[in-house]
C-alpha cells in the first residue's frame, strides 16, 4: 500500500464468533433489527473487519489492547462510519470505511483524511449496464486493459466508484456518471469526483474486487 492508505483489513465469513461475544449492546441491538439472512452476514462481515483492523492498529500504535465488545462502530449523521472505544474515555475520529459482498468483509483506516473501501463479488452483469455506469473514456479502457476479462473490469470501475462515493461522505451521493475513474499504472487509479480528486487502489482477492479510495487535501 502506498502511505495515503493507512491499512486494509478482508475477512470471511468463517473469520469472526458469534455476535453476542463481539457486539457491544448498541451494536447488537442494530443488528437484531436487520431481518435478511444474507443482510446480516454482510452486516457481521464489515463490523469485524473494522473491529479487527482497528484493534491491531491500536496494539501496534500505542500499545493498547482492545477487546472487539471495546470498539463500538457508530454513524454520523450521513451515515459514514466513525469508532468509539467504549470504557476507555476516547472516541477516535480516525476516518474508517466499511465493505462487505457475498459474506466477507473490508475496512480501511486512515489518519490522513477521508477514505472509502469497496468490496465486490465479481459476477455476470446486463451487457447494457457499463454504457450506463461507465463514462466513453471508461468504456474505452475496460475494452482495452480488461479484454477477455470485462465482468473482472467491470467491477474494477464499480468498486472504485463505490469507494469515491464512499470517501465523500456526503449525501446525496454522486451519480456514478459523475465519477471518472483513469486507470494508471497497475492497481493505481486518479478519481474526479465534481471539484475533488482522489487516489485509489485497487486488487484482486479471490472472486472479490476490492477498492480504496483517498481525498487529496
Amino acid at each position: 500500500m502506498r502511505e495515503f492508505i493507512a491499512r486494509l483489513h478482508l475477512v470471511t465469513l468463517r473469520s469472526f464468533p458469534k455476535p453476542s461475544q463481539w457486539l457491544t449492546p448498541a451494536e447488537l441491538h442494530m443488528f437484531e433489527r436487520i431481518r435478511a439472512q444474507r443482510r446480516r452476514q454482510d452486516w457481521l462481515a464489515g463490523r469485524w473487519a473494522a473491529k479487527e483492523l482497528i484493534r491491531s492498529y491500536f496494539d501496534e500504535e500505542a500499545g493498547l489492547q482492545l477487546t472487539p465488545s471495546q470498539i463500538e462502530i457508530k454513524n454520523d449523521e450521513n451515515g459514514a462510519p466513525y469508532l468509539s472505544l467504549t470504557d476507555t474515555g476516547m472516541e477516535e475520529r480516525s476516518c474508517i470505511s466499511i465493505a462487505h459482498s457475498a459474506g466477507c468483509g473490508l475496512a480501511g483506516l486512515s489518519l490522513h483524511g477521508p477514505i472509502g473501501v469497496d468490496l465486490q463479488q465479481i459476477r455476470a452483469v446486463r451487457p447494457d449496464l457499463a454504457e450506463r455506469v461507465l463514462t466513453q473514456h471508461e468504456r474505452t479502457q475496460l475494452a482495452h486493459d480488461f479484454a477477455g476479462q470485462e465482468s473482472e473490469g467491470f467491477f474494477v470501475f464499480w468498486a472504485l466508484k463505490e469507494a469515491a462515493r464512499k470517501a465523500q461522505r456526503t449525501r446525496p451521493a454522486a451519480a456514478f456518471h459523475d465519477i471518472a475513474v483513469k486507470l494508471i499504472e497497475p492497481r493505481h487509479a486518479e478519481i474526479s469526483l465534481r471539484t475533488q480528486r482522489l487516489k485509489a487502489q485497487w486488487g484482486r482477492w479471490g472472486e472479490f474486487i476490492w477498492a480504496c479510495a483517498q481525498l487529496l487535501t
